[in-house]
């Protein structure tokens, strides 16, 4: 039987949602994610089954599967709340530190905010995002999510690129969509932040520092090559 409700002149209404049973619906989708995450860190992607990700929640299958129809669709969701820093249904660049960051005084200061800012979102996500892409290959929905994702971080990149070039910062030797390439491959890359991280005993801070310098040194016009520490002579 339906739950939508229709008033005495025949019109629908929405059903009533308490907001105790949201948030519980949405403890409960965290608790899932959490233990799939553990189960893929721990165990292996393909080998970490949902029967076992719904006794490690402390959910019944059909629960688990109500909620994420696929072992993908978990993994998926995982790296975009990783990415976004929360639940959320804004996008990264329709939050306030994306648009707060194109809005700084100086080249500089963005710079230096992309970077902080992408290091922040490493630290959430490298980890998720490396399992994504190392097992991409051998699930199709798996695939079609990665697809999707690479299409998202290229139109960020190609909106940085497109912010710095507004403001005559970017060299004159690259047109937008090459720049959009560069930031791509050394910004959005998991495996250069973990393996710094992890092997090299790198702290956020100091790969933030490297992808502001690289930025810095590989894409601004050369009146512009100046750093967060030095005087900015580029706005």
């Amino acid at each position: 039987m339906s739950d939508v409700k229709t008033d005495p002149g025949g019109a629908p209404r929405r059903p009533y949602q308490s907001p105790k049973r949201t948030d519980a619906a949405r403890e409960r989708r965290k608790r899932m994610r959490a233990a799939a995450e553990r189960l893929f860190m721990r165990d292996g992607y393909e080998p970490t089954t949902m029967l076992r990700i719904a006794a490690e929640a402390g959910v019944a299958e059909r629960t688990l599967y109500l909620a994420y129809p696929s072992k993908a669709a978990l993994l998926a969701e995982i790296i975009q709340v990783g990415v976004r820093g929360d639940e959320g249904d804004a996008p990264l660049t329709r939050r306030a530190p994306w648009v707060e960051m194109l809005a700084a005084t100086s080249v500089a200061e963005v710079i230096a905010r992309f970077a902080t800012g992408g290091a922040a979102l490493m630290s959430r996500a490298a980890r998720a995002l490396w399992l994504g892409e190392a097992n991409a290959a051998s699930d199709p929905q798996l695939q079609q999510a990665r697809q999707r994702g690479h299409a998202d971080i290229r139109a960020d990149m190609s909106e940085f690129a497109t912010a710095l070039s507004d403001r005559g910062a970017l060299s004159p030797r690259l047109e937008v969509q090459e720049a959009t390439a560069i930031l791509f491959a050394i910004c959005a890359n998991e495996t250069v932040f973990l393996r710094l991280t992890d092997e090299c005993d790198w702290t956020p801070d100091q790969y933030a520092g490297l992808i502001e310098k690289l930025i810095t040194a590989l894409l601004m016009a050369p009146h512009c090559q100046r750093t967060r520490q030095d005087e900015d002579l580029c706005t």
